[in-house]
């Protein structure tokens, strides 16, 4: 079979469906999609609200909880408690399927009257202000990851962290500041993709080393400043004068950071253990093409961000444990998965909502522990089995369409009218952001701040400069965020510093954020690579950064190398292929 070049009908723009994607499709039963990898991302995040929390009640027990549901949203919202138990029957809102009416207006009408679940949590202790974590304990504002304990402001993909604030992407790690895609590090700050280093901060690509500051690409190394070495007792002077504690001092610290780091070369991506693979952040990984934060047994996938463990799969973001999955978000341990959102420990489940340990289901909602269930109602295996072809051949014959023309048959995902939320609500504003009109040009909804019942009483400028001044009393205190609103992020325009977060800042010498946590996100995300591939050339050709040893294009000049990467050609890093990367830094 031939590639086949077809025409996105969200962003018009061309897309390449390779001859191995059509085995694909053929092995999980759907037909190619008519929407390009990038929009379908994009659709599928505008079903994952992780940090926008509001004050709502149970409509079951009727208790003040929190939820990610705001009270102006039209469904019912059950607090875990209650959701989880056995005192309501999803199943009591089952309905027949309706022919004479396209499949996603029926679910979306299911949607709006089976309850929801305030909060995804699983084995939370003392941490109610979190959504998305499993196995975690005395956390603050936790937004995804397992594993957590006595840590705040902690981000997707974080797992096993103690005693940590503002991490992102990181595992196996303690006492750690304002990181990202680091591991198995101790009394860390202010640095990224960095492995078994400690007591250090501002480091970049750096592995077991101790004692550093603001250094990029070290091995095993101990006392060093900006690359450069020092004995102990000198560095331990010039860690003092440039004084951690103290806001300015941190923020020119920071600045000579960024530059400093820019002049050494950057590997062309972050690809381990991995074969025939293209995307980024891939580890253990084989036959996996445009992959994102993906590891641990991976094979014969493409389109995935942020999975482990995983064989053939396609356009699932968020997940662990999966084969056969297609356009999924938050998909766990299951098989056979198609068009499906919050689906775990399902099997052969199509256009599933937050259902979990079903088999052979289509179009549930909050359905638990079932089999052959269709838009919530019960069926035997032979009543299943005969209706799901019709069903199938019904949305070819009577689609959906949207607002904007946009035509939804059979294998296309959940429309993006149906999501419970509001654009700038999801995380689709982390990766896609938009402002407020031009989402509703693209038919998406928007959701404006809720009025504050607080008023800040210290701005940044009113914070002492140095930790050492901060007085217990600022824990009373609401602190306007420097952003206030003035950008497309999530920005919550004031923020407060919890008793925990104030013990943390004293013991590690780090002065008080000016930031509000979703802004402080948004910067750690933009250290991140975004999830796009380039083609490039390696920059080595011995002007653009002074090698140290010759490569083996010596002497003829530029490296010859080319490859896919997430650097685009107008940034100003120096990015080199891995054999020239591996000469200079490795």
């Amino acid at each position: 079979m031939n590639s086949e070049t077809k025409t996105c009908q969200n962003c018009k723009t061309r897309f390449v469906i390779e001859p191995g994607d059509f085995n694909f499709y053929e092995k999980i039963k759907v037909p190619p999609p008519t929407w390009c990898p990038e929009c379908r991302f994009q659709r599928r995040l505008l079903w994952r609200n992780e940090r926008n929390l509001y004050h709502r009640q149970c409509e079951l027990c009727g208790r003040n909880i929190i939820s990610m549901y705001s009270s102006d949203k039209p469904s019912s919202v059950y607090c875990p408690e209650c959701w989880w138990s056995d005192k309501w029957d999803p199943l009591r809102y089952g309905r027949d399927y309706n022919f004479s009416r396209p499949f996603f207006e029926q679910f979306k009408e299911l949607m709006l009257r089976v309850p929801r679940l305030s909060l995804i949590q699983k084995d939370v202790v003392d941490s109610p202000y979190t959504n998305w974590p499993i196995h975690t304990k005395n956390s603050y504002l936790v937004f995804g990851g397992h594993d957590i304990e006595d840590s705040a402001y902690i981000s997707l993909r974080s797992h096993f962290l103690k005693n940590c604030v503002d991490v992102s992407y990181s595992y196996s790690s303690e006492l750690c500041y304002e990181c990202t895609n680091v591991s198995k590090c101790y009394a860390l700050s202010f640095s990224q993709d960095c492995e078994g280093c400690s007591n250090s901060a501002f480091l970049y690509d750096c592995r077991n080393c101790s004692d550093c500051f603001g250094c990029t690409g070290l091995r095993g190394k101990q006392y060093y400043i900006f690359n450069k070495p020092y004995s102990k007792e000198d560095y331990r002077r010039e860690l003092e004068k440039l004084d951690t504690g103290s806001y300015a001092s941190l923020q020119g610290s920071r600045q000579r950071f960024r530059e400093f780091a820019l002049a050494f070369p950057k590997k062309y991506e972050m690809i381990l253990q991995s074969v025939n693979v293209t995307g980024n952040d891939i580890a253990k990984a084989k036959n996996c093409r445009y992959c994102f934060a993906v590891s641990l047994d991976m094979e014969d996938c493409a389109y995935l961000w942020l999975i482990d463990r995983a064989k053939d799969a396609y356009d699932v973001s968020i997940g662990y444990s999966l084969e056969l999955g297609y356009e999924g978000l938050s998909i766990l341990e299951g098989r056979a998965m198609r068009m499906s959102t919050v689906s775990w420990t399902n099997h052969d489940v199509t256009y599933v909502d937050n259902c979990h340990d079903c088999g052979d289901a289509f179009g549930c909602v909050g359905v638990r522990m079932k089999q052959y269930c269709i838009l919530n109602r019960q069926y035997t295996k032979e009543e299943y089995e005969a209706l799901i072809p019709k069903i199938i051949e019904h949305m070819h014959t009577m689609p959906y369409a949207d607002s904007k023309g946009r035509v939804y048959k059979y294998g296309e995902f959940f429309p993006p009218d149906l999501a419970p939320f509001a654009y700038n609500e999801t995380i689709a504003q982390e990766h896609f952001p938009l402002t407020k009109e031009k989402a509703g040009a693209q038919g998406y909804r928007w959701k404006d701040p809720e009025s504050k019942s607080y008023t800040a009483t210290k701005t940044p400028h009113d914070l002492p400069d140095h930790i050492k001044d901060v007085p217990d009393s600022i824990t009373e205190e609401v602190i306007s965020c420097i952003h206030n609103q003035t950008r497309t992020e999530q920005c919550t325009s004031a923020f407060k510093i919890i008793p925990q977060e104030l013990q943390f800042y004293r013991k590690m010498n780090l002065p008080l954020p000016r930031l509000c946590p979703n802004c402080r996100h948004y910067e750690r995300l933009k250290q991140r690579n975004p999830l796009k591939l380039w083609h490039r050339a390696c920059m080595c050709d011995y002007k653009a950064y002074t090698n140290t040893v010759k490569h083996s294009h010596h002497p003829d000049g530029r490296c010859p190398n080319e490859f896919e990467t997430p650097y685009a050609p107008e940034r100003p890093e120096i990015v080199y292929c891995e054999q020239c990367y591996n000469s200079e830094v490795a």
